[in-house]
């Protein structure tokens, strides 16, 4: 975010115990509640962290009833703390993200030093080791020492082992730079921390023998064995092991002079060589000393004697030279982002040795749609690793989403030739082939690359048999029965990535110049690379066109897949091949079909009930399908049962569905939705408003069993706000326009009870047009109705308007009962809009027509208004009168507006000097806000409630309700709120 003049930056620590730093000195943060909030986002800078994740770290499985507003108040807390640091907490569901400067975590800094000193340890192992110190130079002890959180333990306990992994790092690089004097007795202090890392021991053992000190050195194994015998019941491991016997013969290839060996970069493995010197049956001298057996680890070599070591294979026997393939693609010169995977890839395709023992094969695996780059990472990361592979690299394109994929008994036999097997002599048979391809790779470094793999079945007969060798594959499907070391799932590209890629095809200037046009771009492409290529290769091709002339070509989205081709490069041809390759197969659902269906939906993701409704079958049936396409890459999953396109694709699947589903197909599909839609709306307002006034239907929908409670009718509100106003839209694109204006008046209960303002104008102006449309006067007058409301809340005149609209229809067609609470709403918008000496006139006249006859649970709610706006006056004694006639109606009938007619006695003892009954008062009505729901509610009485306490000298707890109702008012955008309460808060904070 930019800066102003008078920011400071802020240091962010994890590396010790948790805290911010400005200008060197460290910032007074208070412990408990508020570091371990901070710990949380600074654990996912950069990634929303949800409600539900802080709860759990504050109060694991037993939070109070008041957890989430406790976290708001940490929260606001934390943003005081951070003004003009350049950093800032932003509300972004499901919860608060923290973005801070680039480089201002510790963190961040000390892995980036990593990552460069692990660069350097093969050719300049001085400069790593520097870089080694800085990194570890940021610690200041355990890893958010001063939080006490299961969660947040748990992220420390993995940020202590990297700590150590770089100790580890930087004591092999010391020593390989003949350093053993200077670190010795730090490695002793190292080892008495953590005697069971039997890396460090070996270091150790490695540095004594270095500085004269043999007996120490063999005491270092010694004693470490008998602590592994004793506490964990095993003994040291082969590399260990096979150290000792090293330093018993004071084998001459652990001096640091004869670590001359060009095979092993970052040469601390002295073993490693003094083992290649040993006779293939060893002298008994461990037998004589110890009486132990010397262990396989004299048997043959191993290269994970000390960290940071590439894959060491046995000497070849002597004999002719074997073919060395050298068959990798062309990598490309404008690769771009990626680096936290390639970092990745190439760290598993060379670590030296893996769980599973020395016989583990390094797999990684390369996941993703089509488009998404997958070859191209595969390609580039091969070629970055491919001189630690000297005896060759193979490459096999498996075709996987073709119609026909490549045989695997194909592959072996080209591999088997390319290895310098006579063609002759190759198998018949594929379980030989393969015995054959695993004997010829057995003790050689090649590195095999798969792409577009189509399961586990085809590629596991070109998997070799030595852990000297790696596999990295690409495919379109997850193959999770594929046991492999490292496994990337690729998603779109960032956007800075992307912007990144695109400028380096079309040349800088050109996008800088028309920025605007660049973005409309890329958010066209939506991250996808192939898109992106497309893109920036058409207009590097046409110098003539401006970036805004490709931008309106992808403007319209019912032609944005045939822009998107050139050359041999086609999105939608690419699309094709994935979506060729579904079948039926054993599922009740032909997941082609769910797919083209689903691109029926407008919205961005979709619910498994909802998606089960459009598909027309039975949710577990639609959930198989649904599943196969995730793992293909075709849907994304965000979360169990929740399902998304990537923007492209979800073109792509429209076109099939307009294709291959006839009309009358399609827009039953679609009726079953909305209806679907509406019966659920319809639930969930008698859930929260079993008095409301309903709109007639024809045929009123049965009720869903996927709502019991207000709780679960809000949370359904919640996950699905996006996807009704997109059901509105659609039911009137479609000419469904029953649906369309009973759908939004069905949600106004919801809509109210989040304070929706915007989606609630927007849907009431759908549904105005469409209950017009559908010649339902009715439904006019409801929307109408509806509309004005909304409109009144944020401040718009228009909303008297629409309200004088609904009261003459109401008038018109008779509706008594409607034009009573016309009335009721007509005077809020006035007392909204030109305050309450206007509102009073109006509500008195309803109030008094209510008492002569109407709905006595309405005439509360008008009760209730009438008392505020005679608070608002100064007339107490009116308004508590009324308040207190409204309760009683309320104890009596039930309904709507307990919470507000609490909160307005509370104010009302405010105003009478007797702020204890008031905060009783308001803390009731906080609480029944939360039980109902109501945002709007519970931030408006937490103000009051802050106020009270205020009053009544509680100035901790007052700073509290401020800005947790701060918080609140924040969320629902009500910017005068936001700046009254701010302005409260501020004498408070000094």
């Amino acid at each position: 975010m930019p800066r102003t003049a008078t920011d400071v930056p802020a240091e962010f620590r994890v590396l010790g115990p948790v805290g911010v730093a400005r200008a060197g000195a460290s910032v007074r943060l208070s412990a408990g509640r508020t570091q371990t909030v901070l710990a949380m986002l600074l654990l996912e800078a950069g990634r929303a962290v949800s409600f539900q994740r802080l709860i759990a770290a504050l109060w694991q499985d037993d939070p109070p009833n008041t957890a989430r507003s406790q976290v708001q108040i940490c929260v606001s807390a934390l943003r005081r703390l951070l003004t003009g640091t350049g950093a800032a907490i932003l509300t972004e569901p499901p919860g608060y993200l923290l973005r801070i400067p680039d480089g201002s975590l510790d963190l961040w800094r000390f892995r980036e030093l990593c990552v460069t000193a692990e660069s350097l340890a093969g050719q300049r192992a001085d400069e790593a080791a520097v870089h080694y110190r800085e990194a570890l130079a940021l610690w200041r002890g355990d890893a958010c020492a001063s939080v006490a959180s299961h969660i947040v333990g748990q992220a420390a306990i993995q940020l202590n082992e990297e700590r150590w992994t770089a100790l580890e790092r930087r004591m092999a690089l010391e020593l390989q730079l003949g350093r053993h004097q200077q670190v010795v007795a730090e490695l002793a202090q190292l080892v008495a921390a953590e005697p069971f890392r039997e890396r460090l021991r070996a270091l150790l053992m490695l540095a004594l023998y270095r500085c004269g000190r043999q007996a120490d050195a063999l005491e270092a194994y010694r004693s470490g064995r008998r602590l592994l015998t004793e506490e964990i019941g095993t003994d040291p491991g082969r590399e260990l092991r096979a150290l000792e016997q090293a330093i018993l013969i004071g084998a001459p290839s652990l001096d640091v002079q004869s670590l001359v060996s060009p095979e092993v970069p970052g040469d601390a493995v002295a073993a490693v060589l003094l083992l290649r010197q040993l006779p293939a049956s060893a002298p008994d001298f461990a037998g004589r000393d110890e009486g132990i057996d010397p262990g396989p680890g004299l048997q043959q070599p191993h290269a994970e004697l000390l960290p940071a070591a590439a894959p060491v294979a046995p000497a070849e026997p002597a004999g002719p030279l074997l073919p060395r393939p050298a068959q990798l693609p062309a990598d490309i010169a404008d690769f771009t982002g990626r680096g936290t995977h390639v970092d990745y890839l190439r760290e598993t395709l060379t670590r030296p040795a893996l769980a599973g023992g020395p016989g583990a094969v390094r797999i990684a695996v390369v996941a993703g749609t089509a488009g998404i780059g997958k070859t191209t990472l595969a390609v580039h990361v091969a070629h970055q690793v491919r001189h630690l592979f000297p005896d060759g690299q193979l490459y096999a394109d498996l075709s996987g989403a073709a119609a026909e994929s490549a045989s695997p008994g194909e592959v072996l036999a080209r591999f088997l030739r390319d290895l310098g097997v006579d063609g002759g002599k190759i198998p018949v048979g594929d379980a030989e082939r393969a015995a054959l391809y695993r004997t010829r790779l057995t003790g050689r470094r090649v590195l095999i690359v798969l792409d577009d793999a189509k399961d586990a079945a085809q590629v596991r007969p070109l998997l070799p048999g030595s852990a000297s060798c790696a596999v990295l594959l690409t495919t379109r499907n997850r193959t999770p029965y594929l046991v492999s070391t490292g496994f990337v799932d690729l998603t779109t590209l960032s956007e800075g990535e992307a912007a990144e890629l695109f400028s380096q095809i079309v040349g800088g200037a050109r996008p800088a110049a028309e920025p605007e046009a660049t973005a409309e771009i890329l958010g066209a492409c939506a991250g996808l690379p192939l898109a992106i290529r497309i893109c920036a290769g058409r207009l590097a091709r046409r110098g003539q066109w401006q970036i805004a002339t490709m931008a309106a070509r992808l403007r319209d989205e019912r032609h944005r897949l045939d822009e998107l081709q050139v050359g041999d490069l086609e999105v939608r041809a690419s699309f094709q091949v994935s979506y060729d390759s579904l079948h039926p197969g054993r599922h009740r659902v032909d997941p082609a079909r769910a797919f083209r269906v689903l691109g029926l939906w407008p919205g961005q993701r979709i619910w498994l009930p909802t998606a089960a409704a459009l598909i027309g079958e039975r949710e577990v049936d639609v959930a198989d399908a649904l599943e196969v396409l995730v793992d293909a890459h075709l849907l994304e999953s965000p979360e169990p049962d929740w399902y998304g396109f990537h923007d492209l694709l979800r073109l792509f699947a429209a076109e099939r569905a307009q294709a291959e589903e006839p009309e009358e197909a399609r827009r039953a599909a679609v009726a079953r939705l909305l209806q679907w839609y509406l019966r659920m709306a319809v639930t969930a307002a008698d859930i929260l408003a079993p008095e409301r006034y309903r709109v007639p239907l024809d045929e009123p929908p049965p009720p869903s069993l996927l709502l019991s409670s207000a709780e679960a009718a809000l949370a359904w509100y919640d996950s699905q706000r996006a996807g009704v106003i997109a059901a509105i839209r659609q039911a009137a694109a479609a000419g469904m326009h029953d649906i369309a204006w009973r759908l939004a008046t069905a949600l106004f209960p919801l809509l109210n009870r989040r304070a929706s303002w915007t989606d609630c104008i927007t849907a009431h102006r759908i549904a105005v047009n469409s209950a017009r449309v559908a010649g339902s006067r009715q439904g006019e007058a409801w929307a109408l109705q509806n509309l004005g409301s909304g409109l009144a809340v944020i401040g718009d005149m228009e909303a008297l308007v629409r309200l004088e609209e609904a009261l003459a229809i109401r008038r018109e067609i008779g509706d008594s009962a409607g034009e009573a609470r016309t009335w009721v709403t007509l005077s809020q918008a006035y007392y909204l809009l030109q305050g309450p000496e206007v509102a009073v006139r109006h509500s008195r006249r309803g109030v008094e027509a209510l008492r002569q006859g109407g709905d006595p649970a309405l005439l509360g709610n008008a009760l209730n208004n009438h008392g505020m706006y005679c608070l608002d006056l100064g007339r107490v004694g009116e308004a508590g009168a009324c308040l207190r006639e409204a309760l009683g109606i309320w104890r009596t009938m039930g309904g709507q507006g307990h919470g507000h007619i609490v909160e307005g006695l509370g104010r009302v003892h405010m105003k009478s000097g007797r702020p204890d009954e008031a905060i009783a008062s308001f803390t009731e009505a906080y609480r029944l806000h939360v039980a109902s729901g109501d945002l709007l509610g519970q931030a408006g009485t937490l103000k009051y409630l802050g106020q009270a306490l205020r009053d009544a000298g509680h100035e901790d707890r007052a700073r509290e309700s401020l800005a947790a109702a701060l918080e609140l008012f924040e969320k629902l955008q009500a910017g005068a709120e936001v700046a009254a309460i701010r302005a409260a808060l501020t004498p408070i904070a000094q």
